[in-house]
């Protein structure tokens, strides 16, 4: 008898078992070799035995169709079992998991003891049908050594996390190939030609001025820096001094050198920023032909992934976004926060598919400042372990450094004196100085500013922006800003906020080498009208500048931010032609309503550092930040050993899931009509059904990301109501929004509509 893994594909060849659980083994071993060669045993072992519940009698006959799926037809916890009595504790976890998650470990216990598959008298019949096929399976395998070690609970775990993503990345793409029968085209990084190119653009500015003499300076430093061995490295570079290139230029000149083994670049920028900018900047100087060398991932579709073992007998039918999981397969991905750091937790297969794809990896974290602090503890566990056991470096850049040491009382595993290297050291504080472009105005004690009196403000000048900390006051000041300004200069009043999906913001902002006319870069470059009201997300790392700006009271470290888009390149002059500092306006809205918890609490700690600093020290003084974060993370919870670090140990791998959220709140990804998105929105749904093959893919999800828009639960649930979203395919789990819904200055508009669309 020919035992099957999977049904027939295409050309009518059906997936043997035997080939499939050779396939899956040899592949995750080869991932264990790019990975931690001690690894590679118990990964070659964990895929041979993922699937050897499939030797049942029970399953052939509902793979055949001769009997529908129940209990009899799970098949994952037979092999955990048999790894499970012989104590090998990551590939059980590992193969319990594949379809259903990593369980808790008392989950575990459950299933592969208890009565409902009788595991015991059943394995002995498959460990004899495998050994036919297959051969002998060994009493012992070799797991790494770290994970043996005394006090290395934690590094058991995220071995356990390693092995199950090396298993599940193995298992999908040899199922995908199996069904689509054309291998997926994958590209190695490339790090000295790359580095060319980096090297190339830079030469390509102009290097004349102050300014770019420090850019220059602060270049070369990265480069030079690069040839440290792998480790962690801080960048704290002033708002305009260059960091995305810099920076860029470090992780691949490290990538390069060849006793580092490096394999990729993930530059991990904040959720609340705008990750298209760099996006595309990196892609139109590393990837101008868009080979898939520079990939983007943002988008968070919710996989509606089993919670037991039940499969589709044609794997693509049930959950086909599933199988379109991103897995980072690329030399340089650009990622969010959320993204990254939820992988480094989840228990899910297609969120920790990508996870081994980070060893050996220089990650990047873009405003570093923006970690989110309830997650510190594990988040600097978890980077220590990258770094000693996957020989992962990591690069913290920011013009607002905070402060990661070690602290018994609130970072427990923040890095000890001599475990961050400083890229510019030694010219830190003489960049800061050098590089001051603005004067911050802060509020006077008491004084509050009304949406009415703001707007007539901001329509003094002819370019200006006002950042807010919530969506709601974003849209209030643009409406008054709108009804303010002269008749002429209505359309170049803008609006920037998440409600937007991320091709629609890049759209209004423009190009940052070449933008179209009519969009900020443009007006802003040429000198005319120009005014922006946006929320945060303009503060991370996005280029515009603008000559004055306004920011509602906030953390420090965002005020700060947003003066780095006030006279970014130092070309304001007076009169005489004299240079002139930038003006930053903090101010206190009327209705000063901020989001809760730890935003609020370091807005307040910031009201009352700006009652004891002096105005100029906030451009200045680098070391400011130390204090302002210290502060913070006495303050607020950075997690404590009873909560994940607890959990951790105790090989909790749901709790901790649920556990390490970056937003507390659920949110859902809706696709937008909006420009080219249409579309691929009309192509897809359009798209003939062939047997066996799936109808979207990932290269679909990675083309509709950039028309994605994440909306909390209850806004997802109204539009529900309304009949204002439809499934973007069938048994597809991924929405997209009726027309109407989306206004072309505002993105999602839900309740609260413009009140100059009500006049024609």
């Amino acid at each position: 008898m020919k035992y099957l893994a999977h049904t027939e594909n295409t050309e009518g060849k059906p997936h043997i078992l035997s080939e499939h659980l050779l396939s899956v083994g040899e592949l995750a071993c080869d991932f264990a070799k790019n990975n931690n060669s001690d690894l590679c045993e118990a990964a070659y072992w964990t895929g041979l035995l993922h699937d050897l519940g499939k030797y049942r009698d029970e399953f052939q006959q509902y793979l055949r169709a001769e009997r529908n799926s129940s209990a009899e037809t799970h098949h994952a916890v037979y092999g955990a079992a048999l790894a499970y009595r012989q104590e090998w504790l990551g590939p059980a976890f590992a193969v319990a998991g594949h379809h259903a998650g990593l369980h808790d470990h008392n989950e575990l216990l459950a299933l592969v003891e208890g009565a409902t598959y009788r595991t015991t008298e059943r394995v002995p019949q498959l460990v004899d049908r495998f050994k036919a096929e297959l051969g002998e399976i060994p009493q012992k395998i070799t797991e790494p050594s770290f994970v043996a070690k005394v006090h290395s609970e934690h590094s058991a775990e995220f071995y356990i996390r390693m092995l199950f993503s090396m298993l599940v990345d193995a298992d999908f793409l040899d199922t995908e190939a199996h069904y689509k029968a054309v291998p997926r085209i994958t590209h190695k990084l490339q790090a000295i030609e790359l580095l060319r190119l980096v090297i190339a653009e830079k030469e390509s500015k102009t290097s004349d001025g102050k300014l770019n003499a420090i850019r220059n300076r602060i270049f070369q430093q990265c480069l030079d820096k690069a040839q440290e061995p792998p480790g962690v490295f801080s960048l704290t570079v002033p708002t305009g001094g260059g960091k995305t290139l810099a920076g860029m230029a470090f992780a691949l000149a490290h990538a390069a050198q060849p006793l580092h083994q490096l394999r990729r670049i993930i530059v991990v920028i904040p959720y609340l920023s705008i990750i298209e900018q760099n996006a595309a900047q990196y892609r139109r100087i590393l990837d101008p032909e868009n080979l898939g060398i520079v990939i983007e991932h943002h988008s968070a579709v919710n996989v509606p992934e089993d919670t037991g073992e039940s499969r589709s007998r044609a794997p693509f039918e049930k959950h086909p976004n599933e199988y379109a999981a991103e897995n980072w397969d690329a030399p340089i991905i650009v990622t969010t926060s959320v993204q990254f750091i939820e992988s480094l937790f989840a228990n899910r297969t297609s969120r920790c598919r990508k996870l081994h794809n980070i060893a050996h990896s220089v990650v990047i974290f873009d405003e570093v400042q923006t970690l989110p602090s309830h997650l510190l503890n594990p988040l600097l566990s978890v980077f220590r372990e990258l770094r000693d056991n996957y020989g992962v470096s990591f690069v913290f850049s920011t013009a607002t450094q905070p402060a990661f040491q070690h602290n018994p009382s609130s970072l427990t595993e923040g890095f000890k004196k001599g475990e961050i290297q400083e890229i510019t050291e030694g010219n830190t504080e003489e960049n800061f100085h050098s590089l001051r472009r603005v004067f911050i105005q802060p509020p006077k004690p008491n004084e509050t500013t009304g949406w009415d009196a703001l707007a007539e403000q901001m329509a003094q000048p002819e370019q200006a922006l006002c950042i807010v900390n919530i969506r709601r006051h974003a849209y209030d000041l643009w409406e008054k800003l709108r009804r303010t300004v002269p008749q002429e200069e209505k359309d170049a009043v803008f609006h920037l906020s998440s409600a937007m999906c991320a091709e629609h913001r890049f759209a209004i902002l423009g190009d940052d080498r070449e933008p179209e006319p009519d969009t900020i870069r443009y007006r802003l470059r040429h000198k005319l009208p120009c005014r922006l009201v946006s929320t945060q997300l303009i503060e991370a790392g996005v280029d515009v500048d603008f000559p004055i700006v306004w920011r509602s009271l906030g953390p420090l470290d965002s005020i700060v931010q947003a003066a780095g888009r006030c006279n970014r390149e130092s070309r304001l002059q007076d009169e005489a032609g004299n240079p002139v500092l930038g003006k930053v306006i903090v101010f206190q809205p009327e209705d000063n309503t901020l989001p809760q918890g730890v935003y609020r609490t370091a807005s307040d700690i910031t009201a009352a550092l700006l009652a004891q600093v002096e105005a100029n020290t906030l451009a200045t003084d680098h070391t400011l930040f130390r204090r302002y974060f210290d502060q913070l993370y006495q303050l607020v919870p950075t997690d404590q050993k009873t909560s994940i670090q607890g959990e951790r140990e105790k090989l909790h791998f749901r709790k901790v899931a649920e556990l390490a959220k970056v937003i507390d709140n659920d949110t859902q990804a809706v696709i937008v009509p909006y420009g080219k998105g249409c579309n691929i929105i009309e192509e897809i749904r359009m798209r003939p059904v062939i047997k066996g093959q799936p109808r979207f893919s990932r290269d679909d999800l990675r083309k509709l990301q950039r028309y994605m828009v994440n909306l909390h639960s209850r806004d997802f649930q109204k539009l529900g109501i309304y009949k204002a979203i439809s499934p973007l395919l069938p048994n597809l789990e991924i929405y997209v929004l009726a027309e109407g819904w989306y206004h072309p200055n505002l993105g999602i508009v839900i309740d609260k509509r413009p009140t100059e669309d009500f006049f024609v």
